[in-house]
């Protein structure tokens, strides 16, 4: 009996090893413990290679030498130090500002053709369109920020954290300092940070005269941004701004403190209500999306873990002065946006001015539409969002009103080829949202129409209005699509049937050409865009130096002979309005264009992944859904 038990064990071994169901699944555990095995190997691996020690005599970035002083304040002057003998001294490219426009622009610049400096009051780049999804906990601080400094090591640039203050331009320049900078078209006064300012650049502060030094350039890049205007109303030292980490930080301690307070028994009725009251003033992208935000951690994530009482006292008020929410969007968006917050009872109120904002209240005049009354309202409040418009900062309108032809009223006015109108061509540019393309196309035609006539007739032939629309399309690329066809535009306005346009005609073809024109919206796509422009340019520009090709002309006419004009290409519109998102696609008929909903909804999150600026972020942002699929947003602050 004992000599035939172990074959019969092993015969039911055998048996059980003979089921497919058994060999896959040991080998499935044992792949998947292989794979697990490996990639932890790899991980330690790799990890001890990131472990080394610098040479602390092998400079890691170029070093900048403060010993050299000029300037009309015998300030330090950044000056890295002398390229090797004999080596040609490369351009220096200086932006000023650290958003979308100066991000893009770094990423695509040719590395070996500038010698390049940033100048931002933050040291890390923010993707400005899910910080409202920081301030509810959807998304973490550190997912939607990267490192400037790591974005321009690509560039083997130097970094200054600080703000433009000032700028002079050579002609401003004495001598000494004109030979010191080697003869620079400008020398640009900045504010570096101190243990008096943060890099804050919404607050006015006094300036630090201790801490400003110059930096001399040959190309300036303004992507300075915009600052919040106010809009006349009183008391916004008591709101929540939304341009930056720290005000996302602190907007959600006040959110999540507010519901902590909310649940004491000590508390009144009313005065729960008051701290439950959530007011956003703005009802563009940012306000809506901050709106839907709120309202979503208080119906999914703060009702599992407060009062139950607490969702229902709750509310989220939206503040739009104008007759629609999104009205920079499509009107389909703005319709589908409101008829969802309708459904949702979220109070959404149009046409509404801000006037006053307490720590209690919001007082606001609501004027009607159809007889023009006006009537004063007021919101308690416990937690005030101010995302009502913008304005151009404080160095924006220093340049604005030190250049000529400028006096645009919101940003700098430049042409099609992102050049500062009324600077020294080729030297000074502007994107995003500090910059605005100039749309005056009639005071063109006023003032150039004779250019054109040949023959002095005061008429334009069909070859010399062929020339003149083909020069317009160049220069407006944002009024093209309404000067095709010359042979049509010609027979068209012309009213006195001799086959020529004179100037009256010409001023009528471009009042219709251009009576529905509007600006680009200052958003992040068209900024993002423009700074991918500019970097193509700037690295034909260099490459065609660096060979010696580039075309011997007047440097006003320079930019127009190697690259093309800018021109803004619509990718469409999205916006978040709460486990629900619209999208209005730039598609041709027959093909839809928009679509809302949950659909929309991973739209947008696939969108925004793909437009984060590295793998690292992506990758955090990616868990952060995740988790918050899984667990919920966090509801503790620190």
């Amino acid at each position: 009996m004992l000599s035939t038990g172990t074959p019969q064990k092993a015969s039911i071994r055998g048996r059980i090893w003979q089921s497919r169901f058994v060999r896959f699944s040991v080998y499935g555990v044992g792949s998947i413990g292989f794979t697990l095995a490996a990639l932890l190997g790899g991980l330690l691996v790799y990890d001890s290679f990131t472990y080394h020690s610098l040479s602390i005599q092998e400079p890691i970035h170029p070093s900048i030498n403060e010993s050299v002083r000029g300037g009309p304040e015998n300030r330090p002057i950044l000056l890295n130090k002398e390229a090797e003998t004999g080596a040609p001294r490369k351009e220096r490219l200086v932006i000023v500002g650290g958003g979308w426009g100066a991000v893009s622009l770094l990423n695509r610049l040719d590395p070996d053709l500038y010698e390049v400096t940033l100048i931002s009051p933050t040291n890390y780049f923010l993707f400005t369109p899910l910080l409202p999804a920081v301030t509810v906990g959807t998304v973490g601080a550190g997912s939607v920020t990267e490192s400037l400094r790591r974005i321009l090591q690509k560039c083997q640039g130097q970094f200054v954290q600080g703000a433009g203050r000032n700028l002079y331009l050579r002609d401003e320049l004495d001598s000494k300092t004109r030979e010191l900078t080697d003869y620079a078209p400008g020398l640009l006064e900045v504010e570096v940070i101190s243990d008096k300012w943060d890099g804050s650049i919404e607050k006015p502060h006094e300036v630090n005269k201790d801490k400003i030094v110059y930096v001399p350039y040959d190309k300036l890049v303004v992507a300075v941004g915009c600052v919040s205007n106010d809009f006349g109303a009183k008391g916004l030292e008591h709101a929540h701004r939304l341009k930056c980490m720290h005000d996302a930080t602190q907007l959600r301690k006040n959110i999540l403190e507010n519901f902590e307070m909310a649940s004491l028994p000590s508390v009144s009725p009313e005065e729960r209500r008051r701290l439950l009251s959530f007011v956003i003033c703005g009802g563009g992208p940012t306000g809506v999306e901050v709106a839907a935000e709120i309202f979503d951690l208080i119906h999914e994530d703060i009702s599992k873990y407060y009062p139950a009482n607490l969702p229902q006292e709750s509310s989220v008020h939206l503040l739009q002065y104008c007759s629609h929410i999104l009205n920079t969007y499509s009107e389909k968006i703005s319709e589908f946006a409101e008829e969802r917050f309708r459904k949702e009872h979220m109070d959404v109120q149009t046409n509404a001015h801000v006037d006053e904002i307490t720590p209690t209240h919001v007082k606001f005049t609501v004027t009607n539409p159809l007889t023009n009354e006006k009537e004063v309202r007021t919101l308690p409040t416990g937690c005030t969002v101010w995302s009502a418009g913008i304005k151009m900062s404080d160095f924006t309108h220093l340049l604005s009103q030190m250049l000529p032809s400028q006096g645009h009223p919101h940003a700098l006015k430049v042409d099609a080829q992102l050049r500062v109108i009324g600077a020294e061509p080729g030297t000074m540019y502007a994107v995003g949202d500090a910059s605005t393309i100039d749309r005056d196309v009639m005071g063109y035609v006023v003032d150039n129409f004779a250019k054109f006539d040949k023959d002095l007739d005061g008429k334009l032939t069909l070859s010399e209005f062929a020339q003149f629309i083909n020069v317009l399309r160049r220069k407006f690329p944002i009024a093209s699509s309404n000067l095709q066809n010359v042979r049509k535009l010609l027979n068209k306005y012309d009213f006195h049937g001799d086959h020529q346009l004179n100037s009256d005609e010409v001023v009528k073809l471009v009042q219709d050409a251009t009576k529905d024109m509007t600006s680009y919206p200052p958003t992040a796509q068209i900024a993002s865009q423009e700074g991918r422009y500019l970097a193509n340019k700037l690295n034909k520009y260099g490459k065609l130096k660096e060979q010696g090709k580039l075309p011997q002309m007047s440097a006003d006419a320079l930019d127009d002979a190697i690259y093309k004009p800018f021109k803004f290409h619509s990718l469409g519109n999205i916006a978040y309005l709460g486990n629900a998102a619209a999208f209005d696609l730039p598609l041709p008929e027959p093909f839809k264009t928009f679509f809302g909903g949950i659909v929309a909804m991973y739209a947008w999150r696939s969108v925004y992944l793909s437009e984060l600026v590295s793998f690292r972020t992506r990758a955090l942002v990616l868990g952060d859904f995740i988790k918050r699929e899984l667990w919920g947003r966090d509801v503790s602050w620190l």
